[in-house]
């Protein structure tokens, strides 16, 4: 169920996800002069705009009247597969929210390459957000891989509205993410849409993270402290700092099998079940053989 890994000592400089394709920079500030756009549109497109807002985890911790900004602003673009929605190495204007339809993402180390597909998106997930944090040139092209509805936010308002919660989040979890063993096969891009979907709780010592028996629906990463497994009332796992947890409840489809306990204060980062079938599904092999180390725990208390 989990894998411990070294914390190094010396914490490099927090950059960008994607500094493989040489984007690291400060965020730019925000335009404190910005005055809004509205954009007129229907009832039901503004209900439409909002369901999609829902679906999407960037969205969160926005306000109702940032909320109304943001849904005033957007405008509504439709592609057909094949369409080119960002180029990689052009000026970036445009942060994207996909209301219907997935689209992939292409990334080219060099000229003289093909471009090969790093990642995908769906329903509920945004894109295009990297060159207006950074005010830097687009680090992928992103093509519509379907027939898609996509609501546009031009600059200014991403800016003024999202840029701040969205780059603190990445900035916090970027590192963290790095040093993961488990997601050390992953790409930037990939380990980005992590951070972006995390969501964190701090448990006292003694406090149980997860309850043996109990339906799974998170997937846990531990951020700071130690927690054991438990089953029976004994002891079978013990993680620390980078290890995770909880991920058979969700490969299996059954309740989960242990109990985890802080044994410090603890802070966990985790993910939902949908995102982590949607965002881990190339890790699946890896987290199926860690079933053998926690059979090979649990058989000796049996």
């Amino acid at each position: 169920m989990g894998s411990a890994f070294s914390k190094q000592k010396d914490k490099r400089k927090r950059t960008l996800s994607f500094r493989r394709t040489g984007v690291s920079a400060e965020p730019t500030a925000v335009d404190t002069t910005y005055i809004p756009k509205v954009v007129p549109k229907s009832d039901d497109a503004r209900k439409r705009i909002k369901k999609a807002i829902e679906k999407s985890y960037i969205f969160r911790g926005l306000d109702k009247d940032q909320i109304k900004t943001v849904i005033d602003a957007v405008e509504e673009e439709k592609h057909r597969p094949g369409d080119v929605i960002i180029k990689q190495g052009e000026s970036g204007l445009n942060f994207y929210l996909i209301e219907a339809g997935s689209c992939n993402v292409y990334i080219s180390k060099n000229q003289t390459t093909d471009p090969v597909i790093v990642h995908s998106y769906s329903s509920g997930d945004s894109f295009g957000e990297l060159a207006l944090l950074y005010d830097a040139p687009r680090a992928a092209t992103v093509k519509a891989s379907t027939d898609c509805i996509l609501w546009a936010m031009d600059r200014g308002t991403f800016r003024a509205i999202l840029m701040k919660s969205t780059s603190q989040k990445r900035d916090l979890y970027e590192e963290f993410l790095s040093n993961v063993p488990l997601l050390k096969t992953l790409d930037a891009y990939e380990r980005s849409a992590i951070a972006d979907v995390l969501e964190c709780e701090y448990i006292k010592a003694g406090a149980s993270i997860i309850v043996e028996g109990t339906p799974g629906d998170k997937f846990y990463f531990l951020e700071q402290g130690t927690a054991e497994a438990k089953t029976k009332g004994q002891s079978v796992m013990k993680y620390g700092v980078g290890d995770y947890f909880g991920e058979l409840a969700l490969l299996n489809n059954e309740p989960r099998a242990a109990s985890v306990i802080a044994i410090t204060d603890c802070k966990v980062c985790y993910i939902d079940g949908e995102s982590f079938k949607r965002l881990l599904g190339k890790l699946e092999d890896i987290l199926q053989r860690k079933k053998s180390e926690y059979a090979h725990a649990t058989a000796a208390i049996h």
